[in-house]
């Protein structure tokens, strides 16, 4: 702990009850010193986190009588934080990390306080994504929590911070720091009210972060009526995001888009007074449109107001002033969702943003390549012979697919693709027991949602090993089942989630033509909503088959953050495909 030093002081009040014992240095310390502070109330469990360059002129200010969390929380101890390494910079980058591990912690409203002021700033950016010896300070905060809070303290309930990196309320929340791209983004849809975005953006860039922090800067700086529209399996944690961190105000719904659109389904008409002053949709390429294959609820909207919508997207825009769309045309994966042209449609007249920062995968900083070099190569083997190919590159470093070294981001298996894939992950899960890896497929074998109940049901053998689909699609990584970490896992059950360490089954639903071309095959996939009717069929919809095929891969590719192994479901040509294009042979 040469890197940080710590102060444990106990008050009563305004009074340093142990001052007397302070050392000079200390005391020096603790009247002049950027720091780190927590302030703790044994009786109720309750923090204050913040920052200052000089302690006790800010604990006297805390206790002047008019902060009313000093008044009410009889915190009775407190910590503060000194290091070399601690300036402007890092100490924003500190207490926003510190503030938001403690919510994922603890889990409840008001047991985490912080300055208002600080939660402006921290929504709009304070820009600390990029700042001299930042590896460094990363590492104090894991000392600061595991060495003081956890084992000398015991103030907080979980010993390490990868635990708490995939909790939904520290990945997503509204305080985390942005970068400048994401602020910039920010400020103009606050300052251009009558002008509606589509925030573009690949897998891991950091779309559904963006989208809490615009609903929490337009509810701290206006007074709108806000609609945040999020997928089915999404909604519950989205609303106990906004509540934990007190943004969840009457002037914010969290919703589905179908619900959000029952709400008017009986109106023939609207004014603009009944209008949402800003409707954000998270995953908006998932919207729906009038289809056959829909399940029958979202297509009982188009009535009255909306008779003359042909999808959920057409349907919300009569009922805002103004949307905030996060889109990827690369995640959309039924025949049910809207179109692209039809996106491109209704969105022809909106700004359009690009995010071009990838947070989710992780490649090691000592390699040659970047994250950027591995989402570009999928990119381009999924998609460099389809309608998308306008949107691939080919200039990416293929030194990605090709380092064979045993921190190598990326690799393959030949042969026993689920028994090497299992011994991969586990010899990972030894290292590094708070990782979350699990083995994903494309829908190839047989599914079907109800078989997550008869657990003697296997959909995947190969010798010995016995697999079976994900139990359920709703917080499958959480999911108490004895087996969950050894069920396979379905695009339906990962989109939008992060793992550590992936494995990937790639079967004969994707196969090359003649040609040499990528097309997908209905005969052995195994979703009925994902195919289109029989007199739907022709060209064009055979080729939109494809793209959701090549769409779900593309998900499951985009999962881990820290590696990822790709083995072939007996599919020799698909194989030999991917070692041509990637130029791995």
């Amino acid at each position: 702990m040469n890197n940080f030093n710590y102060i444990k002081l106990k008050i009563d009040g305004k009074n340093i009850l142990n001052e007397k014992y302070l050392s000079y240095e200390e005391r020096k310390a603790l009247d002049k010193g950027d720091a780190i502070y927590i302030y703790r109330s044994s009786s109720k469990g309750k923090f204050y986190v913040g920052q200052t360059v000089r302690f006790i002129n800010r604990h006297k200010q805390h206790y002047n009588g008019n902060e009313e969390k000093f008044n009410k929380n009889n915190f009775d101890e407190v910590v503060v934080f000194y290091s070399k390494y601690f300036n402007l910079s890092s100490l924003n980058d500190v207490e926003a990390q510190l503030i938001n591990y403690l919510f994922s912690d603890t889990d409840k409203k008001d047991k985490v306080a912080y300055e208002e002021d600080a939660v402006t700033n921290l929504t709009l950016g304070n820009h600390v994504n990029d700042y001299k010896d930042k590896e460094e300070v990363s590492n104090i905060i894991i000392e600061i929590w595991g060495k003081v809070l956890f084992e000398e303290l015991h103030w907080v309930n979980t010993p390490v911070l990868e635990q708490l990196r995939n909790n939904a309320l520290f990945k997503y929340s509204p305080i985390r720091s942005l970068t400048d791209q994401q602020s910039q983004i920010i400020s103009e849809i606050l300052n251009n009210s009558k002008e509606s975005f589509v925030i573009n953006g690949d897998a891991g860039t950091g779309k559904t972060v963006l989208l809490t922090h615009i609903a929490a800067s337009l509810l701290d700086q206006t007074n709108k009526k806000i609609a945040v529209v999020v997928q089915p399996n999404w909604e519950k944690t989205a609303k106990k995001i906004f509540k934990v961190y007190d943004f969840n105000n009457k002037n914010l719904t969290i919703t589905t888009a179908t619900s959000l659109l029952n709400k008017f389904k009986d109106k023939n008409s609207i004014n603009e007074n009944d209008k949402y002053d800003v409707v954000i949709i998270d995953e908006s390429h998932k919207l729906s449109r009038y289809h056959t294959k829909q399940q029958p609820s979202f297509n009982k909207v188009y009535e009255n107001l909306f008779e003359n919508c042909d999808n959920h997207l057409e349907c919300i825009k009569l009922i805002s002033k103004q949307l905030i769309l996060m889109y990827d045309v690369f995640q959309a994966i039924r025949p049910a969702n809207v179109t692209r042209q039809q996106f491109e449609n209704l969105t022809k007249e909106f700004n359009k943003k690009k995010l071009n920062t990838q947070f989710r995968i992780d490649v090691s900083k000592s390699k040659e390549y970047t994250s950027d070099d591995y989402i570009n190569g999928i990119k381009y083997l999924l998609y460099k012979d389809s309608k998308l190919k306008d949107k691939v590159t080919s200039k990416f470093n293929r030194n990605i697919f090709k380092d064979s070294s045993v921190d190598a981001y990326f690799g393959y298996f030949e042969e026993k693709p689920l028994k090497n894939m299992i011994e991969w992950l586990n010899r990972d899960q030894n290292f590094n027991p708070t990782h979350i890896n699990r083995v994903l497929a494309g829908l190839f074998e047989k599914w079907k949602q109800e078989d997550g109940k008869h657990p003697e049901i296997k959909h995947f053998i190969e010798g010995d090993i016995e697999r079976r689909w994900n139990s359920t699609q709703k917080n499958w990584i959480n999911s108490k089942d004895e087996d969950a970490s050894e069920q396979i896992g379905s695009v339906f059950a990962v989109q939008g989630i992060d793992l550590n360490k992936v494995g990937v089954l790639l079967g004969k639903d994707l196969q090359v033509d003649s040609q040499g071309h990528l097309y997908a095959e209905k005969e052995h996939f195994h979703n009925v909503n994902g195919k289109y009717n029989k007199d739907e069929e022709n060209e064009f919809t055979a080729s939109e088959f494809t793209l959701h095929v090549l769409n779900i891969y593309y998900v499951l590719l985009t999962r881990g953050i820290d590696g990822i192994r790709i083995g072939f479901w007996h599919n020799n040509e698909l194989k030999e495909y991917v070692k041509k294009t990637l130029e791995i042979e």
